[in-house]
């Protein structure tokens, strides 16, 4: 559903105009002044603002100036009374996308909404695509690099072993042995952790696997909350889950799945525990998981009710490496291998989120990629095996 913000400072027009939008099919907001209107962008995110030129106090093109500014994403339409039209030229200059003068016909407003929706998705496939190519070629590469660096660390862990046992048994003081052994024991921690980031960063080649475990959604939803109950009690979060019952009966790979859903979730907690942190008193947190069969494939959503992303911010997010968090907290890869493992798929990842409201991660993704024959290559021996 395309969700429209409709500005006019005559609320009778605007109101009316959202309500017939609203039997149309879309979810409509109102806002009757331009400072209304980016408390609303900011709210609601919209795709489409309908937005009147002639307004007094913040005009239509210094209120669009404002909103492009906020969240450039938005396509806008602008309405005006001007049998000039200059002023909608210049709000075309501005990053209006189209105009329609007053008195207008709705089904014209209707088809420039429909068309600037289809700008909209064109745009964001695009991004998605660029992203696609970029995290393959991180992958390839990915892979070399972990390699390489995962052999001279399983040296590293070999010989930090082999002084443990040389140690142990040589006559040093009880005091020059423990530092020894204390600084062993970081060197064998730090090279644990660069061999944890290498076996992330071989998940972004994203091959799916084929032969793996299968489990139902909701079954492994609630393994994954329940591994992470103590860290979910003591940030005083609620869980809220509702899986259709028609996914108790479809399986799905656990090894892809756990890994999209465990770092979705632990996105999710850490953003609620960043916004309990930053507003210093406790607050009720909420972490929303939805699921269920959409046509042939699965939609699962989950939601939390954390600090939320900035809207320049939610472009990169699937980016490898970007991350948000204070140095050490995260690497920047969790997202970036959902995004991978989903489009490996066949299907997508999306994000809604709105600064200081939470975020919604919504995924959608085929049934048939858990047929692991699907993924054969016609030239692949194990296609004929399976056949």
């Amino acid at each position: 559903m395309i969700r429209v913000l409709v500005v006019d400072d005559e609320r009778d027009f605007a109101d009316l105009l959202a309500e017939r939008l609203r039997t149309r099919g879309m979810e409509v907001h109102t806002a009757y002044s331009g400072p209304e209107a980016l408390e609303a962008v900011q709210a609601t995110t919209p795709e489409v603002v309908v937005l009147d030129i002639s307004m007094p106090g913040m005009s239509g093109l210094e209120t669009l100036q404002a909103v492009k500014a906020e969240k450039p994403s938005p396509e806008v339409i602008l309405l005006t009374a001007d049998s000039t039209l200059s002023t909608a030229v210049a709000g075309m200059k501005g990053g209006a996308r189209d105009y329609i003068t007053k008195p207008m016909d709705i089904d014209i407003l209707v088809a420039a909404i429909g068309e600037a929706e289809g700008r909209h998705l064109e745009a964001l496939s695009r991004q998605r695509m660029a992203q696609t190519a970029k995290l393959a070629a991180l992958g390839e590469l990915a892979t070399g690099v972990a390699h390489e660096i995962n052999n001279p660390l399983q040296v590293v862990l070999n010989e930090v072993g082999w002084i443990e046992e040389l140690v142990m048994e040589a006559q040093v003081d009880e005091n020059r042995q423990n530092e020894i052994m204390s600084s062993l024991e970081l060197l064998r921690s730090q090279a644990a952790r660069c061999k944890g980031i290498t076996a992330k960063l071989l998940t972004l080649r994203c091959t799916l696997d084929r032969r793996g475990t299968t489990a139902c959604l909701p079954e492994l939803a609630r393994t994954l909350l329940h591994t992470r109950r103590e860290r979910i009690k003591a940030l005083g979060v609620r869980v809220d889950e509702n899986w259709s019952q028609d996914l108790h009966a479809a399986p799905v790979s656990t090894t892809e799945w756990e890994q999209v859903l465990a770092n979705i979730i632990d996105n999710a907690l850490d953003a609620m525990e960043a916004i309990l942190v930053e507003i210093g008193t406790e607050q009720k947190m909420t972490l929303t998981l939805r699921g269920h069969l959409a046509d042939t494939g699965f939609e699962v959503s989950v939601r939390d009710s954390g600090c939320g992303i900035e809207d320049h911010l939610l472009t990169r997010i699937f980016d490898p490496f970007f991350s948000t968090k204070e140095v050490g907290k995260g690497i920047g890869l969790g997202l970036a291998i959902c995004h991978g493992i989903i489009e490996a798929m066949g299907g997508s990842i999306t994000v809604r989120s709105t600064p200081e409201h939470g975020s919604t991660f919504t995924i959608r993704a085929p049934m048939a990629v858990h047929a692991h024959k699907v993924y054969n290559r016609p030239d692949d021996p194990a296609s004929a095996k399976e056949e």
